[in-house]
């Protein structure tokens, strides 16, 4: 999803990115949901809400398993 020359950036920047949201505020939400409604149900849907996200964003991403990485312009990638 990346060009080739910032792959591992991109990749790295992405998973560093990740770590914030869910590993930092995704605990700090859900115990303020569970605070404010009093049932782990509302939690629940949180994950479900986040999930569903994911999914989204997954499905949207393009194909990128076919690009030749040896290729300096691959149009369907935008490296160049």
């Amino acid at each position: 999803m990346f060009p080739i020359r910032v792959r591992y950036s991109g990749a790295s920047m992405g998973y560093q990115v990740a770590g914030i949201f869910g590993g930092a505020l995704a605990p700090i939400i859900s115990v303020a949901l569970l605070d404010r409604f009093d049932t782990s149900l509302v939690v629940s849907l949180y994950v479900v809400a986040l999930l569903l996200v994911t999914t989204v964003c997954v499905l949207l991403a393009p194909e990128t398993s076919r690009i030749d990485l040896h290729d300096p312009v691959d149009e369907r990638a935008g490296v160049g």
